[in-house]
């Protein structure tokens, strides 16, 4: 039996200034995984975004060049692995799972945008439209027990909802001492207003009054740097906010193992692979309780959560961690923990490789012939 010949359609580069979002990492780290070796995978690739984004016209173009592409490869292949983020961006991959459909393929999609079920709820047509892609796909691969439960609100997804978490590189394990001690809060992603980076300054002011050697080192870039960096100017912070950019997964996980508390207070989510990486480190988080991540933290025990926007909360929490490395240095293991036995790589890509074989045989394509 011949391996199955897999269309996989997903960002899996940096953009031109380095910048890479939680799909990025999670396709990027899928498509380098065994996986390789079980499947013959085709890259289609789709570059990462800018944020903002261009405009509608020039993504109109860009994804009919892919789309273009996509159907010119589908021939030979037996299924397709479709990565897709927010509303906009299931236009184009719902349109290649549909094609694909139509032409007696397997296909699997994974949604990973956190926005998409606000926009979906609000719009009658994106609604519609994601009922007549998920008609189409063999199988749904969602990121976390939050996403699974909103996605079998919808009956077209029935009997096809496969739970499967963002797969990472573990790293080596830590070391299980306490860390050095200090108010050393790390944040990375998108620096935008929606990732909370605001409210994160905002903590960092208040926990400077008990802890006055506190810093925060963001690793990351985006729309709202510059307005970042001035509301950094303007409190007296400069000196205390390191800025990294974007670097690459061991320069992250290093900054990581720096610090001694991940500072994560997004508005939306889907299951964001910075806070895997953090907790994969053994740094204690506090997250906002938005999509997947009430899924990856038991507040109190593997991390802290808070309402979005609650910085009362969040400095709180932070500041009684960095005061307790003990009670850090045991939430931090348990997280590690998690990561492990829910997102080690080792264990996310034989879920994909079961899921595109049986969408391979629900769509009676032969892997027995030499085509």
């Amino acid at each position: 039996m011949r391996k199955p010949r897999v269309l996989f359609v997903a960002n899996v580069m940096p953009g031109p200034d380095g910048a890479t979002g939680g799909q990025v990492v999670a396709a990027s780290t899928l498509f380098r995984s065994g996986l390789a070796e079980a499947m013959a995978l085709e890259l289609i690739a789709v570059p990462t975004q800018s944020v903002p984004p261009p405009s509608l016209p020039r993504r109109f173009v860009r994804a009919l060049s892919r789309f273009t592409q996509f159907v010119a490869r589908l021939r030979a292949a037996d299924a397709v692995l479709v990565f897709a983020a927010d509303a906009v961006s299931l236009v184009e991959k719902g349109s290649m799972c549909i094609v694909a459909r139509l032409a007696g393929r397997g296909v699997v999609l994974r949604t990973g945008g956190g926005n998409l079920a606000a926009q979906c709820d609000a719009s009658l047509l994106a609604r519609a439209w994601l009922r007549l892609v998920l008609r189409s796909v063999h199988f749904l691969c969602t990121q976390s027990p939050h996403w699974t439960t909103y996605f079998n609100r919808y009956g077209e997804a029935r009997h096809k909802v496969i739970e499967v978490s963002n797969g990472i590189v573990l790293g080596p394990a830590p070391t299980g001492q306490p860390r050095q001690g200090g108010a050393r809060l790390a944040f990375v992603g998108w620096v935008t207003r929606e990732k909370g980076i605001f409210e994160a300054l905002e903590v960092l002011e208040r926990l400077r009054r008990e802890h006055p050697s506190a810093t925060l080192t963001v690793a990351g870039g985006g729309r709202d740097m510059d307005a970042f960096l001035a509301a950094a100017a303007t409190r007296g912070l400069a000196g205390a906010v390191s800025v990294r950019g974007w670097v690459n997964g061991e320069e992250v996980r290093r900054i990581l193992r720096d610090c001694d508390v991940f500072l994560f207070p997004s508005h939306s989510e889907g299951l964001p692979n910075a806070l895997i990486e953090a907790m994969a480190t053994g740094l204690p988080a506090v997250a906002t309780r938005v999509g997947g991540v009430s899924d990856l933290i038991e507040n109190g025990e593997n991390g802290f959560l808070v309402d979005v926007a609650d910085i009362d909360g969040m400095t709180t929490l932070v500041s009684d961690l960095v005061s307790r490395p003990d009670r850090a240095r045991e939430v931090g293991l348990k997280a590690r923990q998690t990561a492990a036995d829910r997102c080690d790589i080792e264990r996310v890509w034989p879920r994909y490789a079961d899921a595109i074989h049986q969408a391979v045989t629900r769509a009676g394509m032969n892997l027995e012939d030499s085509r």
